[in-house]
């Protein structure tokens, strides 16, 4: 299953301050950052579970994360992934001269990647090294 024409947004989180606390290796920061937040309404359209693994592509790259149904909204048509490795796979490098890339509002679509795998900040460097 899929949706397209999305707007992808991204940003900091509180739950990303507070995993960070930690680590950007651990667990809890790909819990808290390796995710995409859904309205409730697009989530059903994806016809999965919480936690299924998405994939999400932008004219700038494409990313697998875990999906998760957004505490806020509605927000139909609108995804957001924190800021941070995962996010800057699939956001607009173009800094318009201000030295930092465009974060907001690119167009996206998300599929659902049943087998999917969300790497982890180290395996996810390692891959775009090798490319």
């Amino acid at each position: 299953m899929s949706i397209d024409n999305l707007t992808l947004l991204t940003g900091r989180t509180i739950q990303q301050g507070v995993a960070l606390e930690g680590s950007k290796t651990s667990k809890e920061n790909v819990r808290a950052c390796g995710i995409c937040m859904f309205d409730k309404d697009d989530f059903k359209k994806l016809d999965c579970i919480p936690g299924t693994p998405v994939k999400v592509i932008t004219d700038f790259g494409e990313v697998v994360v875990y999906s998760v149904v957004s505490d806020e909204g509605p927000h139909p048509g609108t995804i957001f992934i924190p800021m941070g490795p995962w996010a800057n796979q699939v956001v607009n490098p173009d800094s318009l001269s201000c030295g930092t890339p465009t974060f907001k509002g690119m167009k996206a679509r998300v599929e659902v990647i049943q087998n999917g795998k969300v790497l982890n900040a180290l395996d996810l460097m390692r891959l775009l090294m090798e490319a």
